[in-house]
């Protein structure tokens, strides 16, 4: 046996209080959780508002584009009545059909058999219009 000084039992160990250093570690987890998920949902909203605001103009195209779809409709019956109304307009002069094969014939100058026959006419100048002959001024 030990019969060493001190009298009494042992010693006395105290444990540190470290509570409070672990509130003010949980204080700023959730300070640093509450940031992060605040931006989080800040995004969120931000992508909402804009994902709405997407919303509004595909709808607003669509109506604009019905829009446009009746204006033109309401046009085409419109020129549709008026057509009718009015009638077909008279056609062109150069809208006629060219004269061919023996329609030719009828013209003023009888044309003769064979390859004098197949000749096209053209106009004669006279000796009295513009470029013709010697004109000296």
């Amino acid at each position: 046996m030990c019969m060493g000084g001190g009298g009494g039992g042992g010693g006395v160990i105290t444990v540190p209080d470290t509570g409070a250093y672990d509130r003010q570690l949980d204080r700023r987890l959730q300070m640093m959780q509450m940031s992060q998920s605040a931006e989080l949902t800040g995004m969120q909203q931000q992508l909402q508002s804009s994902f709405r605001d997407q919303q509004d103009l595909i709808e607003d195209l669509r109506d604009l584009r019905k829009e446009n779809a009746e204006s033109a409709a309401s046009v085409e019956a419109e020129a549709r009545r008026m057509s009718n109304i009015i009638g077909a307009p008279p056609p062109e002069v150069s809208a006629q059909a060219p004269v061919i094969g023996k329609a030719r014939k009828k013209n003023k100058t009888q044309s003769a058999p064979g390859k004098r026959g197949l000749r096209i006419g053209r106009k004669v100048p006279t000796t009295a219009g513009e470029a013709v002959g010697l004109n000296i001024i």
